[in-house]
């Protein structure tokens, strides 16, 4: 009872309702907020459970202050880091510039104590400590005297591009003069579950009406079907979404979901790791050697998929939870989606080979995600049309140019 009290003392979720639209708002990224009733300044990081793992793992993470020139005039981006690999860390990138948001971020660094709340993409707070921000001399003489540009979207951009460029080719000499957050003390139990019973979210079929989530996970199959289908209800009704649909004659599973609308069929698979310590100190060769092979499993069992659709192309026939479905899906069009875990930039050409190839084979367009790329999708492109756009502009290039792109979402006007 005692722990269950200091949790929801300590949650903003319950303890500052009125905050969580903005947090949901958020695609992701960093937030300082500074409350006249706290003691200390309030930092969120919104975040894929693999970076809020690494954070728990080592009880901090970075933040770098990275230079960058735009026309001729010198501004700053962040970079905050999250050391599942001592090279390749996996970051989030803010452009920065003259206003609120960045006065507050000073602030609350330079205030020394903080408190830092974890959440996922879906706004679920899973971790809070109290921490320790540390800033070095010559990076606090550097904030002191910052003049920031006014914002735009070209800014933006080029912040974000040049500050990723920055990163790749840092020194010894630039992780010494990173902001350290040390996560001192964690404030309530860090291994609770998250059960959430809302009707809402839960009347997609396969729903069981209910859904809880953990972060550390060893079996991660059902957790994310059942994350991936809370991002889809952003972009979809929940009466389109199947999910873990089995075929007829032997009842073995056809895919993890289906999405039916009135104009297309989108079969999706997904692969995911276990998201617990052992998993996240592999090599960086090992991941991403398990990439390539999640997604060669994953495309064999869209083909699969597809060979049953095609046995009688007029009608798609199912089950879920014993109950049998059968759609008219003479008339849509059939696209498949692969959502893995993370997506490499450099090994694209890899990716693309794969799934050019089922393209080749089937006939059938074929785009590949990982799970933070899928949330961003569906949270900016929160209609089919929009989400169907975006999918098929990747397609065309990978076709055109023999390799697939990555999008970046966001940074653009409205």
């Amino acid at each position: 009872m005692c722990v269950l009290y200091f949790w929801l003392q300590s949650m903003l979720t319950i303890l500052y309702p009125s905050l969580m639209p903005t947090i949901q708002k958020m695609p992701g990224g960093i937030l300082p907020i500074c409350l006249d009733d706290e003691e200390c300044p309030i930092f969120i990081v919104k975040a894929p459970k693999e970076y809020i793992l690494a954070a728990k793992i080592n009880a901090s993470f970075k933040i770098y202050l990275v230079p960058v020139i735009i026309d001729n005039q010198q501004t700053f981006g962040l970079v905050t880091a999250f050391f599942d690999d001592e090279d390749e860390p996996l970051i989030i990138k803010t452009p920065l510039f003259a206003d609120d948001f960045s006065l507050a971020l000073f602030e609350s660094l330079k205030n020394g104590r903080i408190n830092v709340h974890f959440f996922d993409e879906l706004s679920r707070e899973r971790l809070v400590y109290r921490a320790q921000a540390t800033i070095p001399v010559d990076t606090q003489k550097k904030i002191d005297e910052v003049t920031l540009l006014g914002f735009s979207f070209p800014n933006a951009r080029t912040i974000i591009n040049e500050i990723e460029r920055w990163f790749g080719l840092r020194t010894s000499f630039d992780d010494a003069r990173a902001i350290s957050v040390s996560l001192s003390e964690s404030v309530y139990d860090e291994d609770f579950i998250i059960l959430d019973v809302r009707p809402e979210p839960h009347t997609y079929h396969g729903s069981r009406g209910f859904s809880h989530t953990i972060l550390e996970r060893e079996e991660p199959g059902s957790y994310q079907e059942e994350d991936i289908a809370q991002c889809l209800l952003l972009v979809f009704p929940p009466e389109q979404i199947y999910i873990n649909p089995k075929r007829v004659y032997d009842k073995e599973e056809m895919c993890d979901i289906l999405v039916i609308t009135d104009t297309k069929l989108l079969i999706i698979q997904a692969k995911d790791s276990p998201n617990i310590e052992q998993i996240s100190r592999q090599k960086l060769s090992r991941k991403r050697s398990n990439v390539l092979n999640a997604l060669e499993k994953a495309i064999n069992q869209i083909k699969g998929a597809v060979g049953y659709y095609r046995r009688i192309e007029s009608r798609l026939e199912f089950l879920i939870n014993g109950k049998q479905y059968s759609i008219n899906t003479k008339e849509l069009e059939v696209k498949a989606l692969v959502v893995v875990k993370e997506l490499f930039n450099d090994q694209y050409g890899e990716y693309s080979s794969l799934l050019l190839d089922f393209f080749r084979d089937k006939a059938v367009s074929c785009i590949a995600l990982d799970y933070p790329e899928l949330y961003q999708f569906c949270s900016r492109l929160q209609n089919e049309d929009a989400f169907f756009e975006a999918y098929n502009t990747v397609m065309t290039h990978a076709v055109k140019y023999g390799e697939y792109p990555r999008l970046r979402l966001g940074l653009v006007e409205e």
